[in-house]
């Protein structure tokens, strides 16, 4: 069983705030930035990921719904954790607890050159 962590990237480890609410173009989700520029998204419900991936590969595609949907797999890389709203922390579900999900995605290195 994975321990409990704050929330931090799983890329660059950098501690992050809790995620907010963002409005960027037409999108409306709860997120945030990484430095890494790596972007993370909640799914307070953890039973709607299909959307909240789509979400966080058009956010990196600087909104462009189109360019999301075509990016091949060797383009990105994707993280999915547990969530604790309460505390910002990931890792380890405990009774009673309520848990939300964060995928945290990334560009790989040859596509964040081509932006």
């Amino acid at each position: 069983m994975a321990r409990v962590k704050p929330l931090q990237c799983p890329y660059c480890n950098t501690m992050l705030r809790s995620p907010m609410d963002i409005n960027f173009k037409d999108m409306e989700f709860t997120g945030g930035i990484c430095p890494c520029r790596a972007v993370y998204l909640l799914d307070r419900s953890g039973r709607n990921m299909g959307e909240t991936y789509l979400n966080a590969l058009t956010f990196l595609s600087r909104g462009d719904y189109d360019k999301a949907m075509n990016l091949d797999p060797e383009e990105y890389e994707t993280v999915e954790v547990d969530y604790n709203y309460q505390s910002n922390t990931i890792g380890a579900k405990k009774a009673g607890e309520i848990h939300c999900k964060i995928i945290f995605a990334r560009l790989t290195s040859n596509e964040q050159k081509g932006q």
